[in-house]
């Protein structure tokens, strides 16, 4: 799964999401995560920063809501454990 946190200059709820993003990412070390600047952003659809997306979606708009964030994450993870089982010989 990959979390890609679009952010612009002079944004204070950028700091404050790039901060939530660090430690979400501490708590789920197997997630991939990127910081873009809207300006190499190449979808012109996102316009709002800070803007978060999963899996190229859009996730949230503004300050990220930590515990919602987890809540999804736990969800999709355990689905795609289901999905995609591991076996061990």
């Amino acid at each position: 799964m990959t979390l890609t946190l679009i952010i612009s200059d002079n944004c204070a709820a950028c700091e404050r999401a790039k901060k939530t993003l660090r430690k979400i990412q501490l708590d789920n070390p197997h997630l991939l995560t990127e910081i873009v600047h809207i300006n190499s952003f190449s979808d012109r659809k996102i316009s709002i920063t800070p803007a978060l997306l999963i899996n190229n979606q859009l996730f949230s708009y503004g300050d990220i809501e930590e515990e919602k964030l987890s809540a999804y994450l736990k969800k999709h993870s355990e689905e795609e454990t289901r999905n995609h089982p591991i076996y061990i010989k």
